[in-house]
Protein backbone atom coordinates (compact mmCIF):
# COMPACT_ATOMS: atom_id res chain seq x y z
CA UNK A 1 0.00 0.00 0.00
CA UNK A 2 1.38 3.44 -0.92
CA UNK A 3 2.07 6.06 1.68
CA UNK A 4 -0.53 8.78 2.17
CA UNK A 5 0.39 12.05 0.41
CA UNK A 6 1.59 15.00 2.42
CA UNK A 7 -0.07 18.42 2.71
CA UNK A 8 0.45 20.81 -0.17
CA UNK A 9 0.62 24.65 -0.09
CA UNK A 10 -2.93 24.75 -1.45
CA UNK A 11 -4.44 23.33 1.76
CA UNK A 12 -5.24 26.70 3.33
CA UNK A 13 -6.47 28.11 0.02
CA UNK A 14 -8.96 25.27 -0.48
CA UNK A 15 -10.09 25.31 3.14
CA UNK A 16 -10.89 29.01 2.87
CA UNK A 17 -13.20 28.68 -0.11
CA UNK A 18 -14.77 25.22 0.57
CA UNK A 19 -18.56 25.42 0.88
CA UNK A 20 -19.67 25.05 4.52
CA UNK A 21 -21.81 21.97 3.83
CA UNK A 22 -18.72 20.05 2.66
CA UNK A 23 -16.35 21.13 5.42
CA UNK A 24 -17.38 18.42 7.89
CA UNK A 25 -17.65 15.65 5.31
CA UNK A 26 -13.93 14.97 4.87
CA UNK A 27 -10.85 14.48 6.98
CA UNK A 28 -7.91 16.93 6.72
CA UNK A 29 -4.97 15.56 4.81
CA UNK A 30 -2.71 15.98 7.84
CA UNK A 31 -4.90 13.57 9.81
CA UNK A 32 -4.89 11.05 6.97
CA UNK A 33 -1.08 11.21 6.76
CA UNK A 34 -0.83 10.47 10.48
CA UNK A 35 -3.26 7.55 10.37
CA UNK A 36 -1.70 4.09 10.91
CA UNK A 37 -1.01 1.99 7.84
CA UNK A 38 -3.26 -0.75 9.25
CA UNK A 39 -6.41 1.20 8.37
CA UNK A 40 -8.81 -1.35 6.88
CA UNK A 41 -9.10 -0.98 3.14
CA UNK A 42 -12.84 -1.59 3.39
CA UNK A 43 -13.34 1.64 5.32
CA UNK A 44 -11.33 3.59 2.79
CA UNK A 45 -13.25 2.16 -0.09
CA UNK A 46 -16.51 2.93 1.66
CA UNK A 47 -15.60 6.60 1.75
CA UNK A 48 -14.11 7.04 -1.69
CA UNK A 49 -15.12 4.16 -3.92
CA UNK A 50 -17.15 6.31 -6.31
CA UNK A 51 -15.41 7.36 -9.54
CA UNK A 52 -13.57 10.70 -9.34
CA UNK A 53 -15.35 12.35 -12.22
CA UNK A 54 -15.68 16.08 -11.77
CA UNK A 55 -19.14 17.36 -12.74
CA UNK A 56 -19.15 19.57 -15.81
CA UNK A 57 -20.81 22.41 -13.89
CA UNK A 58 -17.99 22.54 -11.35
CA UNK A 59 -15.31 22.58 -14.04
CA UNK A 60 -17.19 25.25 -15.99
CA UNK A 61 -17.29 27.44 -12.92
CA UNK A 62 -13.53 27.07 -12.40
CA UNK A 63 -12.80 27.88 -16.04
CA UNK A 64 -15.14 30.86 -15.95
CA UNK A 65 -13.18 32.33 -13.05
CA UNK A 66 -10.44 33.10 -15.54
CA UNK A 67 -7.56 31.90 -13.39
CA UNK A 68 -5.23 28.96 -13.14
CA UNK A 69 -6.82 26.47 -10.74
CA UNK A 70 -4.72 23.92 -8.82
CA UNK A 71 -5.59 20.29 -9.53
CA UNK A 72 -6.25 19.83 -5.84
CA UNK A 73 -9.07 22.36 -5.99
CA UNK A 74 -10.75 20.65 -8.94
CA UNK A 75 -10.55 17.25 -7.28
CA UNK A 76 -11.92 18.65 -4.05
CA UNK A 77 -14.90 20.03 -5.96
CA UNK A 78 -16.00 16.52 -6.94
CA UNK A 79 -18.48 14.77 -4.60
CA UNK A 80 -16.56 11.47 -4.84
CA UNK A 81 -12.94 10.49 -5.38
CA UNK A 82 -11.27 7.41 -6.86
CA UNK A 83 -9.06 5.30 -4.55
CA UNK A 84 -5.60 4.34 -5.77
CA UNK A 85 -3.64 1.49 -4.13
CA UNK A 86 -5.86 1.60 -1.08
CA UNK A 87 -4.72 5.10 -0.03
CA UNK A 88 -6.90 8.18 0.21
CA UNK A 89 -5.52 10.99 -2.04
CA UNK A 90 -4.74 14.14 -0.06
CA UNK A 91 -6.47 16.23 -2.73
CA UNK A 92 -9.75 14.52 -1.87
CA UNK A 93 -9.69 15.82 1.70
CA UNK A 94 -7.89 19.15 1.40
CA UNK A 95 -11.02 21.23 1.51
CA UNK A 96 -12.23 19.94 4.86
CA UNK A 97 -12.28 22.44 7.70
CA UNK A 98 -14.09 22.75 10.98
CA UNK A 99 -13.64 26.51 11.13
CA UNK A 100 -17.00 28.27 10.90
CA UNK A 101 -17.52 31.13 8.47
CA UNK A 102 -17.33 34.37 10.46
CA UNK A 103 -20.63 36.12 10.88
CA UNK A 104 -21.14 39.39 9.06
CA UNK A 105 -20.99 42.25 11.58
CA UNK A 106 -24.13 44.26 12.04
CA UNK A 107 -24.42 47.69 10.44
CA UNK A 108 -24.13 50.50 12.97
CA UNK A 109 -27.05 52.83 13.16
CA UNK A 110 -26.41 56.58 12.81
CA UNK A 111 -26.57 57.11 16.56
CA UNK A 112 -23.97 54.37 17.09
CA UNK A 113 -21.34 55.95 14.87
CA UNK A 114 -18.30 57.43 16.64
CA UNK A 115 -18.63 60.98 17.87
CA UNK A 116 -16.32 63.77 16.66
CA UNK A 117 -14.49 63.64 20.00
CA UNK A 118 -13.84 59.92 19.60
CA UNK A 119 -12.65 60.42 16.03
CA UNK A 120 -10.28 63.16 17.17
CA UNK A 121 -8.86 60.89 19.87
CA UNK A 122 -8.43 58.06 17.35
CA UNK A 123 -6.62 60.41 15.02
CA UNK A 124 -4.24 61.43 17.82
CA UNK A 125 -3.58 57.78 18.64
CA UNK A 126 -2.91 57.07 14.97
CA UNK A 127 -0.47 59.92 14.50
CA UNK A 128 2.42 57.51 14.98
CA UNK A 129 1.26 55.28 12.12
CA UNK A 130 3.06 55.69 8.79
CA UNK A 131 1.03 57.56 6.19
CA UNK A 132 -0.76 55.38 3.64
CA UNK A 133 -0.93 58.27 1.14
CA UNK A 134 2.02 60.66 1.02
CA UNK A 135 2.54 63.51 -1.43
CA UNK A 136 5.69 65.60 -1.18
CA UNK A 137 6.21 68.79 -3.24
CA UNK A 138 3.89 67.46 -5.94
CA UNK A 139 3.59 69.33 -9.25
CA UNK A 140 1.33 68.82 -12.24
CA UNK A 141 1.77 70.91 -15.39
CA UNK A 142 -0.49 70.72 -18.45
CA UNK A 143 0.78 71.92 -21.82
CA UNK A 144 -2.13 72.61 -24.17
CA UNK A 145 -0.73 74.06 -27.39
CA UNK A 146 1.97 76.62 -26.53
CA UNK A 147 0.65 77.33 -23.03
CA UNK A 148 1.59 75.86 -19.68
CA UNK A 149 -1.03 75.48 -16.96
CA UNK A 150 0.24 74.63 -13.48
CA UNK A 151 -2.52 72.71 -11.74
CA UNK A 152 -0.54 71.64 -8.64
CA UNK A 153 2.22 73.80 -7.16
CA UNK A 154 4.11 71.77 -4.58
CA UNK A 155 1.36 69.89 -2.73
CA UNK A 156 2.26 68.24 0.57
CA UNK A 157 -0.34 65.82 1.92
CA UNK A 158 -0.38 62.84 4.28
CA UNK A 159 -3.32 60.52 4.87
CA UNK A 160 -3.22 57.86 7.59
CA UNK A 161 -4.51 54.31 7.01
CA UNK A 162 -8.27 54.11 7.56
CA UNK A 163 -8.68 57.90 7.59
CA UNK A 164 -11.71 59.60 6.03
CA UNK A 165 -10.92 63.08 4.67
CA UNK A 166 -12.60 65.63 2.46
CA UNK A 167 -10.81 67.92 0.00
CA UNK A 168 -12.56 71.20 -0.82
CA UNK A 169 -11.63 74.17 -2.94
CA UNK A 170 -12.81 76.43 -5.73
CA UNK A 171 -13.12 75.16 -9.28
CA UNK A 172 -9.69 75.03 -10.90
CA UNK A 173 -7.84 74.85 -7.59
CA UNK A 174 -6.34 71.43 -8.43
CA UNK A 175 -8.34 69.11 -6.20
CA UNK A 176 -9.62 66.87 -9.00
CA UNK A 177 -6.13 66.74 -10.53
CA UNK A 178 -4.78 65.51 -7.20
CA UNK A 179 -7.48 62.84 -7.04
CA UNK A 180 -6.74 61.67 -10.59
CA UNK A 181 -3.05 61.29 -9.74
CA UNK A 182 -3.90 59.22 -6.68
CA UNK A 183 -6.15 57.04 -8.86
CA UNK A 184 -3.38 56.43 -11.37
CA UNK A 185 -5.35 58.19 -14.11
CA UNK A 186 -2.73 60.94 -14.55
CA UNK A 187 1.00 61.12 -13.98
CA UNK A 188 2.57 63.88 -11.88
CA UNK A 189 5.11 66.19 -13.47
CA UNK A 190 7.45 66.35 -10.47
CA UNK A 191 7.62 65.63 -6.78
CA UNK A 192 6.90 62.42 -4.94
CA UNK A 193 3.61 60.54 -4.53
CA UNK A 194 3.33 57.26 -2.67
CA UNK A 195 0.26 55.10 -2.02
CA UNK A 196 0.98 52.16 0.24
CA UNK A 197 4.20 50.64 -1.07
CA UNK A 198 3.82 52.00 -4.60
CA UNK A 199 5.63 55.05 -5.93
CA UNK A 200 3.22 56.44 -8.53
CA UNK A 201 5.96 58.57 -10.09
CA UNK A 202 8.01 55.48 -10.91
CA UNK A 203 5.61 52.69 -11.91
CA UNK A 204 5.38 50.49 -14.99
CA UNK A 205 2.25 50.23 -17.14
CA UNK A 206 1.58 46.68 -15.96
CA UNK A 207 1.92 47.66 -12.30
CA UNK A 208 -0.36 50.63 -12.90
CA UNK A 209 -3.09 48.38 -14.32
CA UNK A 210 -2.78 46.07 -11.31
CA UNK A 211 -2.87 49.07 -8.97
CA UNK A 212 -6.08 50.46 -10.51
CA UNK A 213 -7.68 47.03 -10.56
CA UNK A 214 -7.04 45.91 -7.00
CA UNK A 215 -5.68 48.72 -4.81
CA UNK A 216 -7.87 51.73 -5.54
CA UNK A 217 -11.57 52.27 -6.16
CA UNK A 218 -13.00 55.36 -7.87
CA UNK A 219 -16.49 56.90 -7.69
CA UNK A 220 -17.31 59.42 -10.41
CA UNK A 221 -19.72 62.31 -10.07
CA UNK A 222 -21.84 61.14 -13.02
CA UNK A 223 -23.43 57.78 -12.22
CA UNK A 224 -23.36 56.89 -15.93
CA UNK A 225 -19.57 56.46 -15.63
CA UNK A 226 -19.90 54.11 -12.66
CA UNK A 227 -22.64 51.69 -13.75
CA UNK A 228 -23.42 49.67 -16.87
CA UNK A 229 -27.10 50.31 -17.68
CA UNK A 230 -27.92 46.85 -19.11
CA UNK A 231 -26.59 44.98 -16.05
CA UNK A 232 -28.52 44.72 -12.81
CA UNK A 233 -27.11 45.90 -9.49
CA UNK A 234 -25.58 42.57 -8.49
CA UNK A 235 -23.99 42.00 -11.88
CA UNK A 236 -22.50 45.51 -11.83
CA UNK A 237 -20.80 44.68 -8.53
CA UNK A 238 -19.61 41.28 -9.71
CA UNK A 239 -18.16 42.52 -13.01
CA UNK A 240 -14.91 44.03 -11.60
CA UNK A 241 -14.36 40.83 -9.64
CA UNK A 242 -14.83 38.68 -12.73
CA UNK A 243 -12.25 40.78 -14.58
CA UNK A 244 -9.86 40.24 -11.65
CA UNK A 245 -10.35 36.45 -11.88
CA UNK A 246 -12.52 35.90 -8.78
CA UNK A 247 -14.69 32.76 -8.91
CA UNK A 248 -18.47 32.89 -9.00
CA UNK A 249 -19.14 31.96 -5.39
CA UNK A 250 -16.74 34.58 -4.03
CA UNK A 251 -18.19 37.22 -6.35
CA UNK A 252 -21.69 36.53 -5.11
CA UNK A 253 -20.64 36.60 -1.44
CA UNK A 254 -18.81 39.92 -1.86
CA UNK A 255 -21.75 41.46 -3.70
CA UNK A 256 -24.16 40.40 -0.96
CA UNK A 257 -21.83 41.75 1.73
CA UNK A 258 -21.61 45.17 0.06
CA UNK A 259 -25.33 45.38 -0.64
CA UNK A 260 -26.00 44.56 3.00
CA UNK A 261 -23.53 47.22 4.19
CA UNK A 262 -25.20 49.83 1.93
CA UNK A 263 -28.71 48.71 2.93
CA UNK A 264 -29.65 47.66 -0.60
CA UNK A 265 -30.01 43.89 -0.22
CA UNK A 266 -33.54 44.01 -1.67
CA UNK A 267 -32.45 45.81 -4.85
CA UNK A 268 -29.87 43.39 -6.20
CA UNK A 269 -31.94 42.46 -9.27
CA UNK A 270 -32.90 45.99 -10.23
CA UNK A 271 -31.32 47.93 -13.08
CA UNK A 272 -29.73 51.39 -12.65
CA UNK A 273 -32.68 53.06 -14.41
CA UNK A 274 -34.97 51.70 -11.66
CA UNK A 275 -33.00 53.38 -8.86
CA UNK A 276 -32.97 56.92 -7.49
CA UNK A 277 -29.88 59.11 -7.81
CA UNK A 278 -28.80 58.40 -4.24
CA UNK A 279 -29.28 54.65 -4.71
CA UNK A 280 -27.23 54.75 -7.90
CA UNK A 281 -24.37 56.37 -6.03
CA UNK A 282 -24.61 53.70 -3.34
CA UNK A 283 -24.23 51.05 -6.02
CA UNK A 284 -21.33 53.02 -7.50
CA UNK A 285 -19.62 52.86 -4.11
CA UNK A 286 -20.20 49.10 -4.01
CA UNK A 287 -18.72 48.70 -7.51
CA UNK A 288 -15.65 50.70 -6.47
CA UNK A 289 -15.22 48.44 -3.43
CA UNK A 290 -15.90 45.18 -5.26
CA UNK A 291 -12.26 44.02 -5.22
CA UNK A 292 -11.79 45.20 -1.62
CA UNK A 293 -9.26 47.98 -2.35
CA UNK A 294 -7.58 49.68 0.63
CA UNK A 295 -8.16 53.14 -0.91
CA UNK A 296 -11.44 54.65 -2.13
CA UNK A 297 -11.55 57.95 -4.04
CA UNK A 298 -14.77 59.88 -4.70
CA UNK A 299 -14.92 62.86 -7.05
CA UNK A 300 -17.97 65.01 -6.27
CA UNK A 301 -20.15 61.98 -5.39
CA UNK A 302 -23.03 64.27 -4.38
CA UNK A 303 -22.68 66.89 -7.11
CA UNK A 304 -25.91 65.80 -8.83
CA UNK A 305 -27.93 65.10 -5.67
CA UNK A 306 -30.09 67.21 -3.40
CA UNK A 307 -29.18 67.84 0.24
CA UNK A 308 -31.03 64.84 1.69
CA UNK A 309 -29.57 62.40 -0.82
CA UNK A 310 -26.12 63.95 -0.41
CA UNK A 311 -26.15 63.40 3.34
CA UNK A 312 -27.35 59.84 2.78
CA UNK A 313 -24.36 59.16 0.50
CA UNK A 314 -21.94 60.69 3.02
CA UNK A 315 -23.45 58.54 5.75
CA UNK A 316 -22.92 55.44 3.61
CA UNK A 317 -19.29 56.41 3.01
CA UNK A 318 -18.85 56.87 6.74
CA UNK A 319 -20.34 53.42 7.40
CA UNK A 320 -18.05 51.83 4.82
CA UNK A 321 -15.03 53.56 6.36
CA UNK A 322 -15.86 52.36 9.88
CA UNK A 323 -16.89 48.83 8.87
CA UNK A 324 -14.17 47.87 6.39
CA UNK A 325 -11.38 50.22 7.52
CA UNK A 326 -10.86 51.51 3.98
CA UNK A 327 -9.07 54.85 3.52
CA UNK A 328 -11.45 57.31 1.81
CA UNK A 329 -10.67 60.65 0.14
CA UNK A 330 -13.63 62.75 -1.05
CA UNK A 331 -13.45 65.79 -3.31
CA UNK A 332 -16.55 67.90 -2.82
CA UNK A 333 -18.11 71.36 -2.74
CA UNK A 334 -20.58 70.32 -0.04
CA UNK A 335 -20.50 72.94 2.72
CA UNK A 336 -21.22 70.57 5.62
CA UNK A 337 -18.63 67.93 4.75
CA UNK A 338 -16.87 68.43 8.12
CA UNK A 339 -19.75 66.59 9.83
CA UNK A 340 -18.94 63.35 7.99
CA UNK A 341 -15.14 63.23 7.79
CA UNK A 342 -12.19 63.16 10.15
CA UNK A 343 -10.70 66.35 8.69
CA UNK A 344 -11.18 68.76 5.80
CA UNK A 345 -8.25 69.78 3.57
CA UNK A 346 -8.61 73.07 1.70
CA UNK A 347 -6.65 73.51 -1.50
CA UNK A 348 -6.17 76.89 -3.17
CA UNK A 349 -4.19 77.75 -6.28
CA UNK A 350 -2.62 74.31 -6.43
CA UNK A 351 -1.42 74.22 -2.81
CA UNK A 352 -2.80 72.95 0.48
CA UNK A 353 -3.78 76.11 2.33
CA UNK A 354 -5.47 74.93 5.51
CA UNK A 355 -7.07 72.04 7.35
CA UNK A 356 -10.14 72.11 9.55
CA UNK A 357 -11.65 69.84 12.16
CA UNK A 358 -15.11 69.70 13.68
CA UNK A 359 -14.69 70.44 17.38
CA UNK A 360 -17.42 69.48 19.82
CA UNK A 361 -19.12 72.14 21.90
CA UNK A 362 -19.64 71.90 25.64
CA UNK A 363 -23.18 73.10 25.01
CA UNK A 364 -23.89 70.11 22.82
CA UNK A 365 -24.99 70.25 19.21
CA UNK A 366 -22.84 69.71 16.16
CA UNK A 367 -19.89 71.73 17.38
CA UNK A 368 -17.79 74.29 15.56
CA UNK A 369 -15.37 73.86 12.69
CA UNK A 370 -11.86 75.01 13.57
CA UNK A 371 -9.48 75.93 10.74
CA UNK A 372 -5.68 75.68 10.94
CA UNK A 373 -3.12 77.01 8.47
CA UNK A 374 -0.73 74.50 6.91
CA UNK A 375 3.01 75.10 6.74
CA UNK A 376 4.60 72.72 4.25
CA UNK A 377 8.06 71.13 4.44
CA UNK A 378 9.59 74.08 2.59
CA UNK A 379 8.19 76.52 5.16
CA UNK A 380 5.59 77.95 2.79
CA UNK A 381 2.40 79.36 4.26
CA UNK A 382 -0.82 80.45 2.57
CA UNK A 383 -2.71 83.18 4.38
CA UNK A 384 -6.48 83.38 4.02
CA UNK A 385 -7.61 85.96 1.48
CA UNK A 386 -9.37 88.05 4.12
CA UNK A 387 -6.09 88.42 6.02
CA UNK A 388 -4.23 89.50 2.92
CA UNK A 389 -6.91 92.04 1.97
CA UNK A 390 -7.28 93.43 5.49
CA UNK A 391 -3.53 93.88 6.05
CA UNK A 392 -2.88 95.02 2.47
CA UNK A 393 -0.21 92.38 2.14
CA UNK A 394 0.99 92.56 -1.43
CA UNK A 395 4.67 92.07 -2.08
CA UNK A 396 6.96 92.36 0.90
CA UNK A 397 6.27 91.85 4.58
CA UNK A 398 8.42 91.93 7.70
CA UNK A 399 8.24 89.08 10.21
CA UNK A 400 9.22 89.08 13.84
CA UNK A 401 9.10 86.70 16.79
CA UNK A 402 8.58 87.52 20.45
CA UNK A 403 11.32 86.83 22.97
CA UNK A 404 9.68 83.62 24.15
CA UNK A 405 9.21 82.29 20.63
CA UNK A 406 5.50 81.76 21.20
CA UNK A 407 4.14 84.02 18.46
CA UNK A 408 5.17 85.46 15.10
CA UNK A 409 4.31 88.96 13.95
CA UNK A 410 3.77 89.75 10.27
CA UNK A 411 3.62 93.32 8.99
CA UNK A 412 3.37 94.78 5.48
CA UNK A 413 6.57 96.43 4.36
CA UNK A 414 8.10 98.25 1.42
CA UNK A 415 11.52 97.85 -0.12
CA UNK A 416 14.15 100.17 1.44
CA UNK A 417 15.91 102.69 -0.82
CA UNK A 418 19.66 102.98 -0.80
CA UNK A 419 21.03 106.38 0.23
CA UNK A 420 22.64 108.65 -2.37
CA UNK A 421 25.95 108.55 -0.52
CA UNK A 422 26.04 104.73 -0.63
CA UNK A 423 25.00 104.71 -4.24
CA UNK A 424 27.71 107.21 -5.18
CA UNK A 425 30.28 105.26 -3.16
CA UNK A 426 29.34 102.23 -5.15
CA UNK A 427 29.86 104.18 -8.38
CA UNK A 428 33.27 105.41 -7.21
CA UNK A 429 34.32 101.81 -6.66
Amino acid sequence: MSQAPQNSPNDEYVRQFMPPERRGSATPSAEVAEAPAETPAAEVVEVTEAPAETPAMEVAEVVEAGRETPVAEVVAAAPDTQVSDGAVPAAAVKSASSDPIPATPSIPEPEDLPSPETLAEDMEDGDTLPAYVEANDLFKIYKPADLEVVALRGVDLEVKPGELIGIVGASGSGKTTLLNILAGLESPSAGRIRVGERDLLDISDQELVEYRRREVGFVWQATGRNLIPYLNVRDNIELPQAIAGVNRRQRRERAEELLDALQMSDKGRRYPSELSGGEQQRVAIAVALANNPPLLLADEPTGELDTNMAEDVFLMLQRINRRFGVTIIIVTHYAGIARWVDRVVRIRDGRIGSESYLMSSYRGGEGQEEEYLVIDRAGRLQLPREFVERLSLDGLASAGMDEHGGSITLRPASAPHRSRERHEAGLDD
